[in-house]
C-alpha cells in the first residue's frame, strides 16, 4: 500500500499535466468566449493561462531546491511553459478560424515568468511546521 508521502508527491504533480490538456483542448477550439470592447483580453488570458502553469510546474521541485536554486528553477520553469507556449502557438495554426501570433507566445513567456516568479517567491517565504 502506498504511503501518504508517496501519494501527496503523486497528487502534487497532476495540476500541471491538467493544465497543459486544458490548454490544448482550448486552442484546438475554432472560436473561444471573448469579453467585447476590452482591448488585450487575449494577452491576459495566455499570460493568466501560462502563469498557472508555471506555478503548477513548479510543484514537480521539491521546496528546499526552489528555496536554495529560486532563479534557476524559475527559469527552467518559464523556459519550458516557453517552449510548450510555442508549440501551442504553432498547433493554432493548423485549427479552423485560429490563427498563430508571436504576440500570443510572447504573452505566454511573460504570464510564465510571472507564475514561475510567483512560485518561487511563495518557496521562499512559506512557513513550514
Amino acid at each position: 500500500m502506498m504511503n501518504q508521502n508517496k501519494l501527496f508527491s503523486i497528487l502534487l504533480k497532476l495540476p500541471a499535466p491538467l493544465v497543459i490538456l486544458a490548454i490544448w483542448f482550448l486552442s484546438s477550439q475554432s472560436t473561444l468566449p471573448q469579453i467585447k470592447g476590452v482591448f488585450g483580453i487575449d494577452k491576459i488570458q495566455h499570460m493568466l493561462a501560462f502563469a498557472v502553469l508555471a506555478a503548477a510546474g513548479a510543484l514537480w521541485f521539491p521546496l528546499e531546491l526552489c528555496r536554495r536554486r529560486g532563479i534557476f528553477i524559475m527559469l527552467a520553469i518559464a523556459s519550458i511553459a516557453s517552449i510548450y507556449g510555442g508549440i501551442d502557438e504553432y498547433h493554432q495554426s493548423f485549427v479552423p478560424g485560429r490563427d498563430s501570433s508571436v504576440w500570443d507566445w510572447l504573452a505566454d513567456t511573460l504570464g510564465a515568468l510571472i507564475g514561475a516568479g510567483a512560485a518561487m517567491w511563495t518557496a521562499r517565504n512559506l512557513k513550514t511546521a
